[in-house]
């Protein structure tokens, strides 16, 4: 199977996933990142390894055109920041870190820490005009608990594609031909500073679902009016051994 791929290292597996179930991946569409929260290296590294061509420019509707007339048979996108063109005659398939339709929108993981779900999955689906409501091809859940953090929750869904992969490809055209339309469901807006906000008053509770919930991105703590970014921190329940960033019933620990 001839394909494209779009997206940075978020879901970087999706790609090797692609790669060894025999696709023949003939073109990478990347995004300029900032390479602290979020990386393009092992998708840039992976294109030079197997000499495939690799552009960082947004993706456009000529760009999709000249896929499917080189032969192209299908566009997978696993992470990618822009609005993709879709053309109703070429299959496109997004891979959403939710179970959809709940979670729609650009960062549902988040936000499955932050509101306590039990379980989370991985969806392929096909791409549409609105974002994350095309049909749904395959998806798959995992058990979330109360210790997990955004880098163990995308562990989890990494174990979910190779069998994804291997069932999808292993009859590509009956998967997509019966592809099921979404119900009604939500779409959850990126999480804003608030969501994302420490100060000493905040409840132990509180404070770890926030560290989870953004571990490997910048969490605000506030004292004495002053913004601090945190990365990679955990909290610590007992008393504050650092006197920097108390909680109430912790501390946080930088790791």
């Amino acid at each position: 199977m001839k394909i494209a791929y779009a997206g940075f290292d978020l879901f970087y597996p999706m790609l090797e996933c692609l790669y060894d179930n025999g696709c023949e991946i003939v073109k990478i569409f990347t995004c300029n990142v900032d390479n602290d929260t979020e990386f393009n290296t092992e998708v840039t590294d992976f294109a030079q390894k197997h000499d495939i061509a690799i552009t960082y420019d947004r993706i456009t509707e000529n760009d999709i055109i000249a896929l499917k007339n080189d032969g192209v048979d299908a566009l997978f996108c696993a992470a990618y920041y822009y609005r993709i063109p879709v053309l109703p005659d070429f299959k496109m398939i997004n891979v959403h870190p939710s179970l959809l339709p709940m979670g729609r929108g650009a960062w549902p993981m988040p936000l499955y820490i932050l509101n306590s779900y039990e379980k989370a999955g991985v969806t392929f689906h096909k791409m549409a005009e609105n974002f994350d409501d095309g049909d749904i091809i395959m998806q798959k859940s995992f058990e979330l608990c109360d210790s997990d953090n955004l880098s163990t929750f995308m562990k989890k869904a990494y174990e979910l594609l190779p069998s994804m992969v291997k069932d999808l490809l292993s009859d590509f055209s009956y998967h997509y031909e019966n592809a099921k339309p979404q119900t009604d469901g939500e779409y959850w807006k990126a999480p804003d500073e608030d969501q994302y906000t420490i100060d000493e008053d905040t409840d132990f509770e509180t404070a770890d679902r926030i560290l989870r919930a953004f571990y490997g991105f910048y969490v605000t703590y506030i004292r004495n009016d002053e913004k601090i970014k945190l990365k990679n921190a955990v909290a610590v329940r007992g008393d504050n051994k650092y006197e920097e960033f108390k909680v109430n019933g912790g501390y946080i620990m930088l790791m």
